[in-house]
């Protein structure tokens, strides 16, 4: 559940905001993953599809406790104790791995050799130097990009499969101990947490968006107009699947590690907005048909400008994730 924490400095206006804490991020997590056992039992009958959900859900559980109350500056001090303690991490995750692949049938050495390398370079390659960090993002972004993670983790049995959110999953854990915590990377947002700014930024960059990519998507043919009353009945689930699983990832990825370590290296928060920007509409033109799809890598390029403005004007992901989260599930609703 979330806390309701309320701050007043000096003469200023009383703060107050929601910030999920431990006790909440573990509750919602086991949650999700009882539920989509449930789904995945209903949907293939088969008891290991069933059982198995636990270590994509153990992923997710992770992913909301390292946004938690302070939960990423405690694992700092811990692991500045003892740093060989980071080993535990990658460790940890490759575990989770091979429970999973043994449990789905999908087990080999050749996998468990390219999880244990894709787990572990993230946290020896910024032992040495933060200057890598650049390449430590393309070592965690372009194998998810490429699905080269996805593929090995898929499934051999029919009907539904986690492995693309449990790749997602696995990518972003990786990533947020590697950086925030390993590597100390300022300034990267990462918390889940709400307030009337990060709230009204979120909206109004949602907002300023729609008024731009309506009018222009409908003229170059990217979107067209589908929607029924009936989409509205799943909207609500669809806005925190997407928020969650789509959002929370990509806006890390691009706003809270790339346009972050452009911004730092550059001193340049329009070059870095931009550049960051059109990075990441071009991670969109294999989002096809047709391939390279240039008018998505064109409203995509457009989006990421006001993603980016919401986390800079904040310094919150929440806020850039939300004006994420609300053009995918208007966009799924009205337009697909």
């Amino acid at each position: 559940m979330p806390a309701v924490v309320v701050t007043a400095i000096g003469n200023s206006p009383i703060k107050t905001s929601l910030k999920l804490n431990t006790t909440g991020a573990v509750a919602f997590g086991i949650s999700v993953t009882l539920l989509a056992g449930i789904w995945f039992w209903n949907a293939t009958h088969q008891i290991s599809s069933a059982l198995f959900v636990v270590c994509p859900g153990l992923g997710f559980i992770t992913m909301l406790w390292l946004g938690s109350d302070s939960v990423l500056e405690r694992l700092d001090k811990w692991v500045r104790v003892q740093p060989a303690r980071i080993t535990v991490i990658p460790a940890a995750l490759w575990l989770l791995y091979l429970a999973y692949a043994a449990g789905m049938g999908i087990a080999d050495a050749r996998s468990a050799l390219v999880l244990s390398a894709y787990l572990a370079v993230p946290f020896l390659a910024m032992s040495f130097t933060a200057k890598i960090e650049p390449l430590v993002v393309l070592w965690l972004w372009l194998p998810m990009e490429f699905g080269i993670l996805r593929n090995i983790l898929i499934t051999r049995t029919t009907g539904a499969d986690l492995h693309y959110v449990f790749a997602q999953l696995l990518a972003l854990d990786t990533g947020i101990i590697a950086f925030a915590v390993w590597n100390r990377t300022p300034s990267i947002g990462y918390r889940f947490e709400a307030d009337k700014r990060i709230l009204s930024v979120g909206l109004i960059h949602f907002a300023l968006f729609a008024l731009i990519a309506i009018p222009l998507g409908l003229t170059i043919g990217f979107i067209r107009y589908s929607f029924t009353v009936s989409k509205l009945y799943t909207a609500p689930l669809l806005f925190i699947g997407i928020f969650l699983f789509t959002a929370v990832p990509e806006e890390f990825l691009f706003r809270g590690l790339i346009q972050n370590w452009i911004e730092r290296t550059t001193q340049k928060q329009g070059f870095s907005l931009i550049a960051a920007s059109v990075i990441f509409g071009a991670s969109h033109l294999n989002n096809g048909p047709p391939i390279p799809n240039y008018k998505y890598f064109f409203m995509a390029s457009i989006a990421g400008l006001f993603y980016g403005r919401a986390w800079r004007s904040t310094g919150s992901l929440m806020a850039s994730s939300m004006t994420h989260a609300l053009v995918d599930t208007f966009w799924s609703l009205a337009f697909r």
